[in-house]
């Protein structure tokens, strides 16, 4: 079993604050925008870039609860 292989099957928990997910988010967000595109970045960091994106929004929206 490669190190790669041992890393993807981790998952890990981390306390954030509000202002924290905010950064976070915009971080995502400016990546994004800044996204080379295939074949300078392989095309499946998008798709992350946008699930984590979407997933920090969600947690924005509910600090507002």
């Amino acid at each position: 079993m490669s190190n790669e292989e041992d890393i993807e099957g981790l998952g890990f928990s981390v306390d954030l604050t509000p202002d924290e997910i905010r950064t976070l988010l915009y971080a995502v967000q400016v990546a994004l925008q800044a996204w080379p595109g295939y074949p300078a970045r392989p095309r499946e960091e998008q798709e992350e870039l946008q699930l984590l994106r979407d997933l920090l929004f969600r947690m924005t929206l509910e600090t507002y609860l």
